[in-house]
């Protein structure tokens, strides 16, 4: 069962990708009830579900304490990779549902523009290069990737609105920094680390 707030999701996602992606109307509804529902398990999995908003607060000072626990080893991780402390608020003052949402949205482009490179002949792997290089790929940054180096692991979802505000909706702006990089991640991650991200 879905809540207030995850059929409001449901239904602005439905439009994300009816309007925004080009999917078919039917197609679009399926899409947006399967990835509401795959992210609601996937938050509960991960125990964040009914954690509360400002959980950030125990994450910080954990932190603080040096703790010796997942969540300090993640995020010890997550700010080598350029993750700041306004990153970790605006991540956890967002929905749990929401937050998770927003990956298997992307995964959605990721593997559309993986089929329209397939569909015009390219291999497997020339296919997987374009995606590497256009678009980025979030998950645990601690799982290596098939990939080049660790700065093109996964990033970490808290970096997403960042990209989203900053470099997605500027996309041409970036183009001949990212062909520097090995991939679109590993762009982040530079940008990220140097400060030059930009804001939320």
């Amino acid at each position: 069962m879905l809540n207030r707030m995850e059929k409001e999701l449901l239904n602005s996602y439905f439009y994300t990708y009816r309007n925004t992606l080009g999917m078919e109307t039917k197609t679009a509804k399926q899409a947006a009830k399967m990835n509401v529902i795959v992210s609601k398990d996937t938050a509960i999995k991960e125990g964040v579900y009914s954690l509360p908003s400002d959980y950030w607060k125990v994450i910080f000072e954990m932190e603080k304490n040096n703790s010796n626990n997942l969540w300090v080893k993640y995020y010890t991780r997550a700010r080598n990779d350029g993750v700041n402390d306004d990153d970790i608020i605006y991540f956890w003052e967002t929905y749990s549902v929401e937050r998770y949402m927003m990956q298997e949205t992307q995964n959605i482009i990721n593997i559309n523009a993986m089929l329209t490179a397939l569909n015009r002949g390219k291999t497997m792997d020339e296919a997987s290069a374009i995606v590497r290089k256009k678009f980025p790929t979030y998950g645990n940054p601690s799982i290596k990737s098939d990939f080049g180096t660790e700065d093109d692991n996964f990033l970490p979802l808290e970096l997403v609105f960042r990209v989203n505000k900053n470099i997605i909706t500027n996309l041409k702006n970036f183009q001949y920094e990212i062909e520097k990089h090995s991939s679109f991640n590993a762009f982040i991650r530079s940008m990220a680390r140097t400060n030059m991200l930009g804001k939320l």
